[in-house]
């Protein structure tokens, strides 16, 4: 959590580290049956973090076991001004068969992505895992925290909810579940400051299987917490996850955003999840304006009337889906907006069921999840501390939407990495709309100056990215395997939601 103290800090859930060498440990089963758990072991978790401040950064992690009573692990490292730190477990002297919390307290301001995959690397992971995920660190805690989307083994797949007691003193949570089949509570044990525990919807008696198990979480608490949601399906190893972090009260808005929503758009297809978290009933209208594919330039709309207080409702971008008019292989950016109250939103995007059943991708799904974002949270200045050009067959990009009431005339991206710095010329993007920052190493004319070399690759290709406007934006960053569509890599696709400042 920043808090108005010399030092700050920000709440990081590992959500369970399992190291190679111990595969056998698999991840703390909180509920009967282990489709409501990660599957399988070999997790861990790394930590990026960039210093956004004006000087060194001091920086002091201390990692606490979810177990009560034992001492935190601690570590410290400086962070350069402008520079980002990667730490592994093994960084932040984790052994095998941990998982837990930390806490990252700094005399700068950070930002923090966290990465939790089972993927064999840097002597981490297990053979076979394939899954892998982003999400923020939680710099703003609250007593309540919201989480639009709930499953229980709903089409293979659940959700579980990761929950830190941010605060200073012991204090359980009430978690309740607002699902098709009805609502359902469960409270948790004591939580002591800085720990975490896990709460599923078994744990609350949600029943299980399709449609029933659908609906939203809200968790409360005497004490401020800091949560993380992870989707996952039951195989084991691994090979899917997607992770995001909570939403608090402030996070509510009558207006959100979300730069990246696919219809069909090379086999990929996103779900937009709406949870009003206001105390009565609302009207939810969802604005795409298309900036890619076969819908470039054009506007489609959809509703949902009497959303209860609490609830959620998906949107979901499939031709022949009820109320979506956009056409197969659209490429748009959404504007979320409510009568009557405020919302919160998520967005899970995945291959459709098609293209993976007649062999493409090798059968093999890839998804992810990031969070909307409301609309007092866009700024004229935004900033991804992760950002992947040709490195080690991974590559990023960067989707920017333009939240402003008028044309983006003066986008400007700068690159900072190892490589070099490399800035671009101003770019436009209209009131609504969408650019797709991606394989810049190709484009020497959008810079201004000396370019990203074309021959870029492993870790010269590794950039924090700071994007500025002339109108508020919001961004999302999606890595994936490179190249795109023929990486001799398999994983997962992950994401994370970009500090707007």
């Amino acid at each position: 959590m920043f808090q108005s103290l010399r030092r700050k800090s920000v709440y990081v859930v590992l959500s369970v580290i399992a190291s190679l060498l111990f595969a056998s440990i698999a991840v703390a089963q909180d509920a009967p049956t282990s489709t409501d758990d990660l599957p399988g072991s070999g997790w861990w978790t790394g930590i990026q973090l960039q210093n956004v401040g004006s000087a060194q950064a001091n920086v002091t992690i201390n990692s606490y076991q979810s177990t009560a009573g034992v001492t935190p692990i601690g570590k410290s490292v400086t962070i350069a001004k402008d520079a980002s730190a990667t730490l592994l477990p093994q960084d932040l002297n984790l052994s095998s068969g941990f998982q837990g919390s930390a806490v990252v307290s700094s005399d700068q301001p950070l930002n923090a992505i966290v990465n939790v995959t089972n993927r064999q690397a840097a002597g981490n992971g297990i053979a076979g895992g394939l899954a892998a995920a982003q999400y923020q660190g939680v710099n703003a805690p609250a007593t309540e925290l919201r989480f639009p989307l709930v499953k229980r083994n709903h089409f293979g797949k659940t959700t579980t909810f990761s929950i830190q007691n941010a605060g200073s003193t012991a204090a359980t949570a009430t978690a309740v579940f607002k699902v098709a089949a009805g609502d359902f509570s469960f409270t948790t044990p004591l939580i002591e400051p800085g720990r975490m525990v896990i709460i599923n919807p078994a744990a609350a008696g949600v029943p299980e299987g399709n449609g029933v198990s659908v609906g939203s979480l809200t968790v409360t608490s005497s004490q401020p917490l800091a949560g993380v949601v992870s989707e996952h399906g039951s195989e084991q190893p691994a090979v899917l996850l997607q992770s995001t972090r909570a939403f608090a009260p402030a996070d509510g808005n009558a207006k959100a955003y979300a730069p990246i929503i696919k219809n069909e758009f090379f086999n990929r297809f996103t779900g937009l999840q709406v949870q009003n978290v206001s105390a009565g009933s609302i009207d939810v209208s969802v604005e795409y304006k298309g900036g890619g594919g076969s819908c470039a330039g054009q506007t489609f709309t959809n509703t949902k009337t009497g959303l209860a207080a609490g609830a959620s409702h998906t949107f979901v971008h499939l031709v022949g889906q009820a109320g979506n008019t956009m056409p197969t292989g659209c490429l748009a950016s959404a504007t979320v907006t409510a009568t009557g109250g405020n919302v919160v939103a998520i967005v899970n995007e995945a291959f459709i069921a098609g293209f993976l059943s007649g062999g493409g991708n090798g059968g093999r799904q890839e998804a992810t999840t990031y969070s909307a974002f409301a609309a007092s949270a866009a700024t004229t200045t935004v900033k991804a501390p992760l950002y992947k050009e040709n490195s080690f067959n991974k590559g990023t990009g960067l989707q920017i939407q333009n939240v402003g009431p008028a044309t983006a005339t003066n986008v400007v991206i700068t690159f900072v990495g190892s490589g070099g710095t490399f800035v671009t010329n101003p770019q436009t993007i209209a009131s609504g709309g969408a650019l797709t920052i991606v394989e810049m190493f190709k484009k020497a004319a959008q810079f201004n100056g000396t370019p990203i070399p074309g021959d870029i690759s492993g870790g010269a290709g590794v950039f924090g990215v700071t994007v500025t406007s002339d109108q508020p934006i919001v961004a999302i960053a999606n890595e994936s395997t490179y190249p795109f569509g023929n990486s001799p890599v398999q994983q997962d696709k992950n994401n994370y939601e970009a500090f707007n400042k």
